[in-house]
C-alpha cells in the first residue's frame, strides 16, 4: 500500500516512521516546503498522513487543498493536529477526512488499525478488479456516480445498465450486482429475484433513497445481500462490498471444496473417467433433456476384448495400464460436452449430447481404430467391441440402455472387434461370414428354452456359412427347412412353457412367433422360386430369428425363470 506522510514535527515523524515502516514498503515521507515540488500525483497513494498545527493560514490552505484532492480521488487522509476547535473538525469530517487525532494521545496500535482498515479496502478493491460488475439504475446520474467511483478505483469490468428490461433481456451472469429499488417496468424486487433463478453466488447490493425497513427486509429475504441509501456514503459503500466480499470468498472456497469432493467422489479412481453413480445422475439429465424434449443424445457401450485373459495372462497391473491407457486415449478423441464413464470392469459408457447414431457411429469406430494402437508393455493387440444407439422418443431409460448393450453384446457374440449400432448385425466382415457364439447372454434360466435356442443358432450358424458358397442352393434349402421345422417345434414348446408360466405378454408374444412363421414359409417359397438370393435369406436369420426373436422378445420373459 502506497502511503505519503507530509511530515511537519521530526519526533512524531520518527515514530511514525516506525511504525509504518516496518509492514508497508510503499512509505514515503516529505515536508510541507517539500510538499510544492512533489512530482506525484494523490491519486498514486492510497493513504495521506498530515501532520498539521494549522498555526499559519497558508499551512491551512494546503491541507484543505490536500484534503479535497484526496477526496476526490478516494484517497484517504489521517491528520494528525494539536488544539483543533471542534467547528474545524466538523468542517474536516464534512470534506471526507477519516481521521482525526491528537498529537498527544497519538497511539500507534490505534494508527496501525487505521491503515489495517485501510489495507482490508485496498484488498477489495482488488477483489473487485478482478469480478463482473453490473449496475442497474434508471437513474443517469446515479450510474454517473457510480461510474466515476469504479473508475477512480481503478475497476472497469463494470457494465452499466439504465434500462432493467435491458438488463433482464442480457442474460449475462456477473459476480457483484449494484441494483436500485426503484425502477420502470422491473423494479429491484423482480430483478433480484430474476437473478437468484440463475445466480446463487453473486453479490447483490440493493441501493435506494427510501428507509423503509419492510421493503428492504423484504428484498433481503428474496436474495439481496445487502443495502445502502443513496446518495452513497462510498466510505460506507466499500464497508458493505468488503464484507460481501468476504462472504463471497468464504461461500466460493465452500462450493470449489464441495466440487472438488464431489468430483473425486463421482470418479473412477484408477482411470479418472466418471463412475457409475456419476452416470446414472448424469444421464437421467441427459435422458430427460435428449428423448423427452425432442433434442438428440446418443450412447456409445463398449468393454474391451477377452480382458480377462489379459489380467490372468499378464497380470492385474498390466490390466490396471490397458484401462487407465484407454480411457486416456478415449477422453483425447470425444468433445469437452461428451462425458465418458467406467461402466464397471472393463466396460466403459459415453455419452455424446447432440449427436445423432451415424455420428456416434463414426466415433465409435474412431475408438475401436485408436484401441488397436493402444500398447501397454508386454500386452499382445487390444482390441475392443462396440454398441451404439441414439435416444428414441419413445425410450425409456431402461429400454435406451437395453437396446445399446444389446448391440454391444451383438458385436462380441459375432466375432468381436466391432462396432453394432441399434441391434443391426452385418452378416460378413471382410467377406468373412459372421458366427454367432452361443453362450451366457442367451441363457433364460430354462433348460427346454435353452436347449432349442442354442440349436437354432447353430442352424442359423450353418446357413450364414453356406450362403457364401456359391451354387449352393439346395444346400441352403435343406437347411432352411430344417431351421422352420426347429422353429416351428420350438415356438409352440415355448408358448406352452409361458403360458404355464402365467406370462402377462402370452398373446402379443404368439403373435411375434406366428409372424415369424409365415415370413419365414414365404420366404422359403422365394427362394426356391429363384426371387430371392441367400444372402436375403441370412439376413432374416440373423436380424429377425436371432436378434428380433431372441434379444428383442425372448429376453422379455428371461426373469420369470430367474426369480
Amino acid at each position: 500500500m502506497r502511503i505519503l506522510h507530509i511530515a511537519n514535527n521530526p519526533n512524531l515523524s520518527t515514530q511514525i516512521k516506525t511504525a509504518i515502516r516496518d509492514r508497508y514498503n510503499g512509505y514515503e515521507t516529505v515536508t510541507f516546503d517539500e510538499l510544492k515540488n512533489h512530482e506525484k500525483n494523490i491519486d498514486y497513494y492510497r493513504l495521506i498522513i498530515i501532520e498539521a498545527d494549522c498555526t499559519s493560514q497558508e499551512q491551512c490552505e494546503i491541507v484543505l487543498n490536500k484534503i479535497l484532492e484526496a477526496k476526490k480521488y478516494l484517497v484517504n487522509t489521517i491528520i494528525i493536529s494539536h488544539g483543533m476547535s471542534v467547528a474545524m473538525k466538523e468542517h474536516l469530517y464534512d470534506n471526507g477526512v477519516m481521521a482525526i487525532i491528537d498529537r498527544d494521545k497519538i497511539d500507534l496500535k490505534r494508527f496501525r488499525r487505521y491503515i489495517s482498515s485501510i489495507e482490508s479496502e485496498t484488498q477489495t478493491i482488488s477483489s473487485l478488479k478482478n469480478m463482473k460488475i453490473a449496475v442497474v439504475d434508471d437513474s443517469r446520474f446515479s450510474l454517473q456516480v457510480l461510474n466515476d467511483f469504479f473508475d477512480k478505483s481503478g475497476i472497469h469490468t463494470v457494465d452499466y445498465y439504465n434500462d432493467s428490461e435491458k438488463f433482464l433481456n442480457s442474460d449475462l451472469k456477473y459476480d457483484l450486482y449494484v441494483i436500485d429499488l426503484v425502477m420502470p417496468v422491473y423494479d429491484g424486487e423482480d430483478v433480484i429475484h430474476r437473478i437468484r433463478e440463475q445466480n446463487n453466488d453473486g453479490i447483490i447490493i440493493l441501493v435506494t433513497q427510501y428507509g423503509d425497513v419492510r421493503a428492504i427486509s423484504h428484498c433481503l429475504s428474496i436474495g439481496a445481500d445487502d443495502f445502502i441509501l443513496k446518495p452513497l456514503d462510498f466510505k460506507l459503500f466499500m464497508l458493505r462490498l468488503s464484507s460481501c466480499i468476504k462472504n463471497y470468498k468464504v461461500k466460493k472456497k465452500n462450493i470449489n471444496k464441495t466440487n472438488k469432493l464431489y468430483q473425486r467422489a463421482m470418479r473412477d479412481s484408477l482411470t479418472g473417467a466418471y463412475n457409475r453413480s456419476y452416470l446414472k445422475e448424469k444421464f437421467s439429465k441427459e435422458f430427460l433433456k435428449g428423448c423427452k424434449n425432442g433434442e438428440t443424445f446418443s450412447v456409445i457401450l463398449f468393454d474391451l476384448d477377452f480382458f480377462k485373459q489379459i489380467n490372468d495372462e499378464y497380470g492385474h497391473q498390466k490390466g490396471d495400464l490397458v484401462l487407465k491407457g484407454t480411457a486416456d486415449l478415449v477422453s483425447k478423441l470425444i468433445r469437452k460436452t461428451d462425458v465418458l464413464c467406467r461402466w464397471g470392469g472393463e466396460e466403459f459408457l459415453v455419452m455424446l449430447p447432440g449427436a445423432h447414431l451415424e455420428e456416434a457411429t463414426i466415433v465409435a469406430e474412431k475408438i475401436r481404430r485408436e484401441v488397436e494402437t493402444l500398447r501397454v508393455k508386454g500386452v499382445k493387440k487390444i482390441t475392443s467391441s462396440f454398441g451404439v444407439t441414439q435416444c428414441q422418443n419413445e425410450d425409456t431409460e431402461d429400454s435406451l440402455f437395453k437396446r445399446v448393450d444389446n448391440s454391444l453384446y451383438l458385436a462380441k457374440l459375432t466375432g468381436r472387434n466391432k462396432v453394432v449400432y441399434d441391434e443391426e448385425v452385418y452378416i460378413a466382415k471382410g467377406g468373412i461370414p459372421v458366427n454367432i457364439d452361443w453362450g451366457p447372454f442367451f441363457r433364460s434360466g430354462n433348460p427346454q428354452i435353452d436347449k432349442e435356442h442354442e440349436e437354432l443358432i447353430s442352424i442359423s450358424n450353418d446357413i450364414i456359412s453356406n450362403c457364401f458358397i456359391e451354387d449352393n442352393l439346395e444346400e441352403i434349402l435343406v437347411m432352411f427347412k430344417r431351421l422352420l421345422d426347429h422353429v416351428s417345434l420350438h415356438f409352440e414348446n415355448e408358448e406352452a412353457i409361458l403360458l404355464e408360466h402365467s406370462y402377462e405378454e402370452y398373446e402379443q408374444h404368439k403373435k411375434i412367433h406366428n409372424d415369424l412363421v409365415i415370413k419365414a414359409k414365404n420366404m422359403y417359397d422365394a427362394l426356391e422360386k429363384g426371387l430371392i438370393s441367400p444372402i436375403a435369406v441370412v439376413k432374416y436369420v440373423v436380424q429377425d430369428v436371432v436378434v428380433g426373436h431372441i434379444i428383442k422378445s425372448d429376453f422379455d420373459f428371461f426373469e420369470l425363470f430367474n426369480k
